[in-house]
């Protein structure tokens, strides 16, 4: 489990100015008092996003259990990324992951309200993938992944103070530049892949296992750092068919998508729920005709839906997906 410590203030420098001082402390101390999350903390959070999502998406949740007094504790998670076959003759998988997370740690991490729209928090991760498809029958295969990660947390003030720092061209750090986290892990995938494609209908299934551990290195904020193991498996399905209209002299198909997640380990505490099912739909463009991409990728088809998320503990989002083929 997570000995992920909550994040503080350390350290404070003089202002020439007493009333600019004053206002830093009283900023500081606000950090203080409200960066004390559950266990697993900011890296439980963070390991959300860096294990790797069939449908890479925006996703806003809301908890429907807080009290209009209690402000609105809302959690944007958004994951891009994508991961591709090599060639049928060298089935080398490969993958990249990015995602940004956007909540107030009071809110989020310690269930309280959100007093101060000020203090915000953001999690950014970059999680790269290696493995191999091994063939089991037609259209199915199996693939143990390689997974690295890394990762950057700090608050809206911090990453202000050190675009300014840097606009400025000052390479020493400040007492508010200073409260961030940097965090690195590694670890594996298992997954299960199945298609089934024709003219009339198409047929996309995949299960995945992931575990991820996750550790502050460098100049982390002391009180920041810790180690945390999640995991993650999910399963996830889409059902393609013609809408009998084309579009770039290609079909245009409607897609209906729908999913289900069970969180092991510390990112179910950070976010609220252990379990988590999404269904939704939209449509489908095939742009093979136009012959674009890049490194010697093209794209062949682009899709768009919108899919609803429901939790335990009445926990309810909507989310926006982009899908692109090559």
């Amino acid at each position: 489990m997570a000995d992920a410590r909550p994040l503080c203030a350390q350290t404070v420098v003089p202002f020439a100015d007493g009333a600019a001082r004053a206002a830093a402390l009283d900023r500081l101390a606000q950090l203080r008092s409200t960066l004390q999350p559950r266990h697993a903390g900011v890296l439980g959070l963070m390991a959300y996003g860096a294990i790797p999502a069939a449908s890479a998406s925006t996703l806003q949740v809301n908890r429907n259990t807080a009290g209009p007094e209690e402000g609105d504790p809302t959690l944007t998670l958004s994951q891009f990324g994508f991961g591709f076959e090599v060639d049928e003759s060298f089935p080398l998988w490969l993958e990249i992951y990015g995602s940004y997370t956007r909540y107030d740690p009071r809110a989020v991490l310690r269930g309280e309200g959100t007093r101060d729209v000020s203090v915000r928090w953001n999690n950014f991760t970059t999680t790269l993938g290696i493995g191999w498809d091994f063939y089991l029958a037609d259209s199915l295969y199996v693939t143990p992944i390689l997974n690295v990660a890394g990762g950057y947390a700090a608050s809206d003030i911090a990453l202000a103070s050190s675009f300014l720092a840097w606009w400025r061209d000052r390479s020493e750090p400040s007492a508010l530049s200073d409260v961030h986290a940097n965090v690195w892990g590694a670890g594996g995938s298992l997954m299960l892949t199945y298609f089934n494609y024709s003219v009339e209908r198409q047929i996309d299934f995949q299960a995945r296992y992931t575990q991820l551990r996750l550790q502050t290195f460098g100049d982390s904020l002391p009180a920041s750092r810790g180690t945390s193991t999640s995991s993650t498996f999910g399963v996830w399905g889409q059902y393609r068919w013609p809408t009998g209209i084309e579009v770039f002299r290609r079909p245009l198909r409607w897609v209906v998508t729908g999913g289900a997640s069970y969180y092991f380990g510390d990112q179910r505490q950070t976010t609220g729920f252990a379990w988590s099912t999404t269904i939704g739909g939209g449509i489908e463009f095939d742009v093979g005709r136009l012959q674009f991409g890049a490194m010697g990728l093209e794209v062949s088809r682009v899709q768009f839906t919108l899919n609803y998320l429901y939790a335990d503990r009445n926990i309810t989002g909507a989310s926006f997906g982009l899908g692109i083929s090559f």
